[in-house]
């Protein structure tokens, strides 16, 4: 059954000037492009008490109340219905008027319109009621809207609905005839889903990966680009030891500024999100970038004994920079990405960081035949290159503090991650994280160090990775296709059990073919969870701490990250192959974790997120 959202027709002054369909935009994208159709005469504005669409009044585009006290005001409902949408409008005739709009008091006054209505849908019931309410005789048979499942102007079966509107049963007398209906006690309007019940899960097998990428704005498709122009050069943390070896400082001080790297990039990730939600995506992604590009150009200036403070500060200065930028990223994608498509949306990024990081060394040892100084400057060119493509393509943002937060009794900015901290279910979820995090590790930390003491060949562990890394490239995005359906209880618990089962093989007798096996085995099961595990905190996050709440998970991926080898070396010196039981474990409790952190909220106890039951 297909669907089909249509924008009606607008009447001014008798002359249809507006329509358009419904694709993926945001909120303040339509306000300000209404805007600038009124700004340049393209788009008729009347002052008439009950035009059937929009009015202006005082500067500003408002809507038309039907009814004296009750009833939606048309604008209104257009924008309740709109949010989170994309909007291809045609233009029909030309308005007269040209008059100066303020754009800033136009886009506060539909912020504050819709802050007490966060997830409530201008509801018209389908094409075959809209008739029968607006123009028909009722029976007296009360009718229930329900706000889950209807959408503005929704027809199931082709354009009848598109036709009847355009001979009159417009926006104007559907809206009306519903407010009739409710100020006489005939309609029910149910509360939003994430307040009374679970969502409906979307059609399976329905969205595909070039749907999904058709259907983002173009600011997603450049993040995304940039996500992978960034990883590309991205030579710090792999190459930083074997520089500064090579500068005379020695195995010591080579390591400990790794560490300092480390240290960097785990706090930089909770700052990214204090910052991303306190100043906005789009200028911390910018800052740090900007940042990140100076501080690793300096690091080739540093590289001698003589400033070895002043490196060990830079260094951490550039963790910190590079790890901002990533959790800031991640929330921007999260706020572009409709909550059905961010699992597919996760898995692209994943893709984009993991494309980059692959073929950066390829990049880094052609940099490196010329000079090891181009490494640095390399790596602070393509920094630069995403500030700038922040600058130019991402979204500006007037406040990413939700005003309905106030009114809920949500999180504000000055609860910083004190709100993260309340949440035990989000707790459960950073520890599933984790412990997922930390035996995933050992791939790089432990595998290798097995297959150097066993009867391998001797790139057998070549063959892991470039197995590893050619399954991700190629089958991820594939495996997301099917999994983006499933309830993210199931996405996370089966991936992480298939990785605990393929790290448990490992300590199985057997040869390269077992091992291979193994790797196959343990990638597939990462490749279901990860894309789900990623996008989970921008789903249940409260708007106004989005990017803390991804902040906070991205700092426990590296957190496990840092911990993983240590700890993994450290057990296979004390009980060799025993550490692969030990992962299975570790595996099987996070994937308890997972099933119940992920599972569907009693909405009574989060009322600040958005219901998914998708992975």
């Amino acid at each position: 059954m297909s669907v089909l959202v249509v924008v009606p027709p607008v009447i001014a002054d008798g002359h249809v000037v507006l329509s358009g369909t419904i694709k993926n935009l945001g909120l303040e994208r339509l306000i300000r492009f209404v805007g600038s159709l009124q700004h340049t005469g393209e788009l008729a504005l009347t002052d008439g008490p009950r035009s059937g669409g929009l009015g202006f009044e005082a500067g500003r585009v408002v809507g038309t109340w039907y009814g004296t006290e009750r009833g939606l005001p048309a604008l209104e409902a257009i924008v309740l219905a709109l949010a989170d949408a994309d909007f291809s409008l045609t233009v029909g005739l030309p308005g007269e008027r040209n008059v100066d709009l303020d754009e800033d008091q136009f886009v506060d006054h539909f912020q504050q319109m819709t802050a007490r209505r966060e997830n409530v849908l201008a509801a018209i019931p389908s094409p075959a009621v809209v008739p029968r309410i607006v123009d028909g005789p009722h029976s007296g048979q009360r009718l229930v809207v329900d706000m889950s499942t209807l959408r503005m102007l929704v027809a199931v079966d082709g354009h009848r609905c598109v036709e009847e509107l355009a001979d009159g049963r417009g926006l104007a007398r559907t809206m009306h005839g519903l407010a009739v209906l409710a100020e006489a006690g005939l309609l029910t309007v149910s509360a939003p889903p994430s307040a009374t019940s679970a969502p409906v899960a979307e059609p399976k097998g329905q969205v595909g990966i070039l749907t999904t990428l058709r259907e983002t704005s173009a600011a997603t498709r450049f993040l995304l680009f940039g996500v992978f122009v960034n990883q590309l050069g991205a030579f710090m943390q792999a190459f930083l030891v074997l520089y500064l070896v090579r500068a005379g400082l020695g195995d010591g001080p080579a390591g400990l500024a790794l560490g300092a790297y480390g240290l960097g990039a785990v706090l930089g990730t909770l700052f990214g999100g204090e910052f991303a939600d306190r100043l906005g995506r789009r200028p911390t992604i910018i800052g740090s970038m900007a940042g990140a590009a100076v501080l690793t150009v300096a690091v080739s200036f540093l590289a001698t004994p003589h400033t070895y403070v002043a490196l060990i500060v830079v260094v951490a200065g550039a963790g910190a920079m590079a790890q901002s930028c990533r959790t800031a990223a991640a929330a921007l994608l999260s706020d572009l990405t409709p909550p059905g498509r961010r699992v597919m949306l996760f898995s692209m990024y994943r893709i984009a960081l993991n494309s980059g990081g692959v073929l950066g060394p390829l990049f880094a040892a052609w940099l490196i035949s010329t000079s090891w100084n181009l490494l640095f400057w390399t790596d602070g060119v393509t920094s630069l290159a995403y500030a700038l493509v922040a600058v130019l393509w991402f979204p500006r943002e007037r406040s990413v503090v939700d005003p309905a937060q106030a009114v809920a009794g949500g999180p504000t900015q000055s609860a910083g991650y004190t709100a993260v901290l309340r949440d035990g279910r989000f707790l459960l979820y950073l520890l599933a994280m984790l412990a997922n995090v930390v035996i995933y590790t050992q791939y790089f930390a432990v595998l290798p160090l097995k297959i150097d003491a066993g009867a391998y060949p001797a790139m057998a562990y070549n063959w892991v990775l470039a197995l590893s890394a050619g399954l991700v490239i190629t089958c991820e995005l594939l495996i997301t296709r099917k999994v983006q359906s499933w309830p993210a209880t199931r996405a996370a618990s089966v991936g992480i059990a298939l990785l605990g089962i393929g790290l448990a093989l490992f300590g199985a007798p057997g040869g390269l073919l077992l091992l291979l096996s193994a790797t196959v085995i343990g990638v597939i099961g990462q490749m279901i969870s990860g894309p789900t595990m990623l996008a989970h905190p921008g789903k249940v996050a409260p708007p106004a701490a989005r990017g803390r709440y991804i902040g906070a998970g991205n700092a426990m991926f590296g957190l496990g990250g840092a911990l993983g080898a240590p700890i993994g070396v450290l057990m296979w010196t004390h009980v060799g192959d025993g550490i692969w039981t030990i992962c299975f474990i570790v595996a099987a409790l996070a994937t308890a974790a997972a099933a119940i952190a992920l599972r569907p909220a009693n909405p009574k106890k989060r009322t600040h997120s958005t219901q998914e039951p998708q992975a």
